[in-house]
């Protein structure tokens, strides 16, 4: 298999927390972290043209902080640690040019001077909050000093001669001479916070932007205070220059983003993401912004990023959605060419579910709007052209895929377990009370709820809603029919099953295991086809996927594996090991014979093309 196409992870999210987004030399990529990844991705791709995507996933722990150089050749990323890993991102190799240790903690933020020869990192060290190095032996040139609590943002003078700005969370602005750096004045205290400090492009000028809502402007060379002015009514979380040097952008918890004049810090203008709706107040607040070449970004806690493509816009050219959390359920809708993903969102304090529709041509989503899940969305099918999410809510919700808005809500009286739709009116949910709960999707009602004498994890439906496979803690695999009663009990597994799925049509089904095998059965005779699948998972298995032709079966683990099975030889045809980072491989499924999506913790969704084709 080769990787075809990466739908990126969105920013993390936390409420009360900045979310500071960089771009590229070019101005026309964004730079962020994601759990232990570095996501670098197009901010506005060109009309019906797919998100180009790089990821660099050899971080050990969770990413931070991460910039890419002046030179556009290296990007450096630093952990919750306080390890930083400065890698080339010019080389798909993303060949490692130094791993160094800057303090014991979280790295904050990070910035590079502007000959890409020295970096500063900032965080929550427990002896030191701050750090200049060389790029290419990690010795240090200069000690960040004069702060009391953890630093925020760092900024480097874009312009000789060199210096350096930081914010902290005890209000200071700090500046720095140097090389070696060392500490010069601290020419303003904020009221709270001091979330962002950056150089402008022409080096002339650094900003801050604070908790207090207020912005201040200082000269470049000296580091005294040029303005300051309250701008916003809520915290400023995020800022950045514009290309020019003469506008500074801003986003704020109270809602909007604002475009300032450099000089006088007047607005010049703001985008109000304020709808008046009291239930969407949080998730409208602006905890990220990124001006590039072309786009200007404001990103919302409500995980929504805002494209406008001139400073003057009063609407967003583009609003793109994704996920920031793990998604867990993956379907492919072959009818409409549409991909359905669900997972969950917290970061306003309010957990909801979220299943995100996507244009697999372009890799942008939509979301599906209206009273959604409450909980995690833990299960997706089309049936009968109808949406179907399943939620740790203890419901299923059927929904209009066209509209993409959230239907109607059937209760299944208890938390689903594992879930599975058929091809024409069935789906079914095992519980955490040990029932099979069947569902007329067309009626949108429960038909039938069966108690279970084992405990059940997973479940799947035949494509003619003739058969259930509901796999047990009994290690083994139980067919049966549509109002529960059992037609075989199916035994080879010599661990709990973890995961079952019927091929396309229902004359095979494979089920999986802890015990990392693989089966496939004829579910109509109870007939074992083939056996002894094992060898090539090294953890429980949890996730299978046919393709639409039901020749070929997929697998995924929580060893993060993917395989691809070829079944007449009874070997894997293909592997894929560390698919995503973020532990097991939540779901997959095939567009065509040829094509599979993935998905895991890491919240993003791959594309993988099967290089020979298995139709």
């Amino acid at each position: 298999m080769s990787l075809e196409a990466v739908y990126p992870a969105f920013p993390a999210l936390a409420r009360g927390s900045a979310c500071p987004l960089k771009v590229d030399k070019t101005g026309k990529k964004l730079l962020f972290p994601h759990d232990r990844q570095v996501i670098i991705r197009d901010i506005d791709p060109a009309q019906g043209k797919p998100i180009a995507v790089q990821l660099y996933k050899d971080h050990g722990y969770p990413v931070t902080a991460a910039t890419m150089a002046p030179s556009g050749c290296y990007v450096a990323s630093g952990d919750n640690k306080g390890t930083v890993r400065i890698w080339a991102c010019d080389n798909p190799d993303q060949i490692l040019k130094l791993e160094t240790p800057l303090f014991a903690g979280q790295v904050l933020d990070i910035a590079w001077s502007a000959d890409s020869q020295r970096l500063i990192g900032v965080g929550a060290g427990a002896n030191s909050f701050g750090k200049v190095i060389m790029w290419d032996s990690g010795n240090s040139v200069g000690e960040i000093g004069g702060h009391t609590k953890q630093i925020n943002s760092c900024a480097f003078k874009t312009t000789r001669p060199f210096r350096i700005a930081t914010g902290g969370e005890e209000g200071k602005v700090n500046f720095y001479e140097g090389p070696p750096f060392k500490f010069k004045a601290t020419p303003k205290t904020h009221e709270r916070f001091v979330n962002t400090v950056r150089f402008s492009p022409d080096g002339a000028r650094f900003f801050s932007s604070s908790s207090d809502a207020s912005v201040a402007v200082y000269d470049g060379k000296e580091g005294t205070l040029i303005i300051e002015k309250k701008v916003h009514a809520g915290s400023i979380f995020d800022a950045c220059w514009s290309p020019d040097s003469t506008k500074i952008l801003t986003a704020s918890g109270d809602g909007s983003a604002k475009v300032l004049d450099a000089a006088t810090l007047d607005e010049v203008n703001t985008f109000n993401f304020k709808s008046g709706d009291r239930k969407k107040t949080v998730s409208e607040q602006q905890v990220g912004c990124a001006w590039g070449t072309d786009a200007i970004v404001s990103y919302s806690l409500g995980g929504v990023m805002s494209i406008f493509r001139s400073p003057t816009d009063t609407a967003p050219a583009v609003s793109q959605y994704g996920h920031h959390k793990p998604i867990n359920a993956l379907v492919f809708d072959r009818q409409r060419g549409v991909m359905y993903s669900g997972g969950f969102d917290d970061a306003t304090g309010t957990l909801r579910g979220v299943v995100n529709a996507w244009d697999p041509s372009t890799g942008l989503a939509q979301p599906f709007t209206g009273e959604g899940p409450t909980n995690n969305v833990v299960g997706l099918g089309v049936c009968g052209g109808l949406v179907v999410s399943c939620s740790s809510d203890d419901a299923v919700i059927v929904s209009d895929g066209t509209s993409r808005v959230f239907g109607d809500k059937i209760a299944l009286g208890a938390c689903p377990k594992g879930f599975s739709c058929g091809g024409a009116s069935l789906a079914a949910a095992v519980t955490t009370t040990d029932n099979v709960v069947v569902i007329s999707v067309a009626d949108k009602k429960v038909v039938c709820t069966k108690k279970l004498g084992y405990s059940a994890e997973c479940v799947a439906v035949s494509e003619d809603d003739s058969l259930l496979a509901v796999g047990g803690d009994d290690n083994d695999v139980h067919v049966l029919g549509p109002d529960g009663s059992e037609k075989h009990c199916l035994k080879q597994h010599k661990g709990a099953i973890s995961c079952v799925a019927f091929a396309p049509g229902g004359a095979r089904l494979a089920s999986g295991c802890a015990n990392k095998e693989v089966v496939v059965w004829d579910p109509k005779t109870g007939v074992k086809l083939v056996a002894g699948l094992s060898g090539y998972h090294t953890a429980r298995l949890s996730t299978l996927a046919w393709t639409p032709d039901g020749v070929t079966l997929a697998s995924g683990g929580v060893d993060a594996s993917i395989i691809v099975w070829d079944l007449e030889a009874k070997k894997a045809k293909s592997t894929i090991k560390l698919a995503h980072t973020g532990g097991a491989i939540r779901g997959l499924t095939f567009a065509s014979p040829t094509e599979l999506y993935s998905t895991g913790g890491d919240a993003c969704i791959k594309k993988w093309k099967l290089v020979e084709d298995i139709s």
